[in-house]
């Protein structure tokens, strides 16, 4: 599976995001550093284009928000309300994103990578060639969401909650859990490795004979 990588200019200038968001609701074309935002950002705002680096979002709540060709690298989103967002062309690296909110959201060519993103909730969105690679899952809760081409790399999984949500064509073979919550229902054609469907036995309580 190949994802789309952000198209982002060359050279961006730094922006003033107080500023344009004064002005417009449309951020575009630019390289952010620093952040200052209201708590609860009840307008719907567009960013498109845009590397954030080393900013902090945490605590923030977006009524809507949508990403277009961007690139979170080095930032802090824990706690941030994205409900009902849309990220298109994002890439997050190297960020922080524990008990962020990506609820009932459209994700669409992401790539989350070496990123702690423990208790994230994505439940009720629609994950359309997401990768996460290399990042921290513990506790995520992914409750009714819907999977195509979702790939999870050298993750730690471990208590996250795939209740309700078809696993078909998921492979979580080199991914590290001691305790998943999955719908056995769906749980058909989901590749895992001889150690994790000995868990799975074990959880069913089976008594696995040596």
């Amino acid at each position: 599976m190949k994802i789309a990588a952000p198209k982002l200019p060359k050279t961006l200038n730094e922006l003033d995001v107080r500023k344009e968001l004064l002005e417009d609701y449309y951020v575009s074309g630019g390289l952010i550093t620093f952040l200052e935002m209201e708590e609860e950002q009840e307008d719907k705002i567009v960013f498109d284009q845009i590397h954030f680096l080393n900013i902090s979002m945490e605590g923030v709540r977006f009524h809507q928000v949508e990403f277009v060709d961007c690139l979170f690298e080095k930032c802090d989103l824990s706690n941030v309300d994205f409900g009902n967002a849309v990220f298109h062309r994002v890439a997050i690296k190297e960020s922080k994103l524990l008990g962020t909110i990506m609820s009932q959201s459209r994700l669409t060519d992401v790539k989350i990578d070496n990123s702690v993103a423990n208790y994230i909730s994505m439940s009720f969105s629609k994950l359309k060639k997401v990768e996460f690679s290399k990042t921290t899952l513990n506790r995520a809760d992914f409750i009714e969401t819907s999977f195509t081409q979702v790939a999870f790399e050298k993750c730690e999984l471990d208590g996250a909650n795939f209740s309700q949500t078809p696993l078909k064509g998921i492979d979580l073979s080199s991914n590290t859990y001691e305790q998943l919550t999955v719908s056995l229902e769906q749980l058909t054609e989901c590749t895992v490795s001889m150690e994790q469907a000995i868990g799975f036995a074990k959880s069913l309580g089976l008594i696995i004979k040596e």
